[in-house]
């Protein structure tokens, strides 16, 4: 059977092992929030790249002075980004479907950046109609592409959320388990301590805790025994004396034989006095190793 004491060091440790766990899922938590704000960021970013480049390639296209640098700062920028969602720094593991959007996403580019640029370039003359149909694709996509990564970081969020409220839930059970074992260690003590008050024969103690007052009824108990002892101790000593008395009232013939019968009876008295005696030290021994606990 496990002790009390070895059940409180189970639950400490136990309580202090989820405690500590759930501050790193919360940390967790909180660091992943952080990377998947700004994976979602970026993909919502490569919208408005596409957005902004046809704009501005419908500007190239009336003439407009500076059309061109903003075209070609976008298109580079769009590149970067999808470089790094798809392979770099930003990528989610283990996510097929953010995977295939992005083969997509990257077929639907390719295509959509060569029209764009053999038309800069005169190159070709691809129709309008045709570049913003695949601008429009390449968009749509984009949009799929933010979304799957948003419900990427909603499942993630929901399972690290239930694996917070388990340990909680745990956490609150361990909790309640330790109210109820001290409020059995309390039990125990009321217990204890009446017990001791009835054998020390005091009801009025000085005040302190139940340990404290329970020492002090078991102190009191033991100073009875010591008296007791004390008591025993001298009736061997009176019982010694008589006994001499005895041996020296033995010369008178007349009363020799009740004086034998008497011996008889003192030194019986005088042997069970004596077993009493050593009774009463072995108890008074072990009640002393009993009354002193460490508190």
């Amino acid at each position: 059977m496990i002790s009390i004491a070895m059940k409180v060091k189970l639950i400490t440790i136990v309580l202090s092992i989820t405690m500590i766990f759930n501050i790193f899922v919360t940390y967790y938590l909180v660091q992943d929030e952080k990377a998947d704000a700004r994976i979602i960021n970026i993909a919502g970013k490569q919208r408005m790249l596409t957005q902004k480049m046809i704009v501005e390639f419908h500007r190239i296209a009336l003439g407009k002075q500076g059309a061109s640098q903003e075209f070609f700062r976008a298109q580079q920028e769009f590149n970067a980004n999808l470089q790094r969602l798809g392979s770099g720094d930003l990528r989610v593991s283990k996510n097929s479907e953010v995977d295939l959007l992005l083969q997509e996403v990257e077929k639907s580019w390719k295509v959509f950046e060569a029209l764009m640029l053999s038309t800069i370039q005169k190159d070709s003359a691809s129709s309008l109609k045709e570049i913003y149909i695949n601008g429009k694709k390449t968009l749509a996509l984009m949009e799929k592409t933010v979304f799957a990564y948003e419900h990427h970081a909603t499942s993630k969020r929901d399972f690290i959320n239930q694996v917070q409220l388990f340990l909680g839930l745990f956490a609150l059970f361990v909790i309640v388990y330790m109210g109820s074992l001290t409020l059995g260690i309390h039990t125990q003590l009321n217990k204890f301590l009446k017990h001791s008050s009835e054998i020390s024969g005091r009801k009025q103690v000085n005040k302190g805790s139940e340990l404290e007052l329970a020492y002090e009824h078991i102190q009191y108990f033991l100073d009875d025994v010591e008296a007791a002892i004390d008591s025993a101790s001298q009736a061997v000593q009176q019982s010694e004396k008589a006994s001499v008395q005895l041996a020296t009232a033995k010369q008178d013939l007349r009363i020799q034989e009740h004086l034998d019968r008497s011996e008889d009876i003192v030194i019986e008295a005088n042997e069970e006095l004596y077993k009493t005696s050593k009774l009463l030290k072995k108890l008074k021994t072990k009640l002393q190793d009993a009354a002193n606990p460490t508190f």
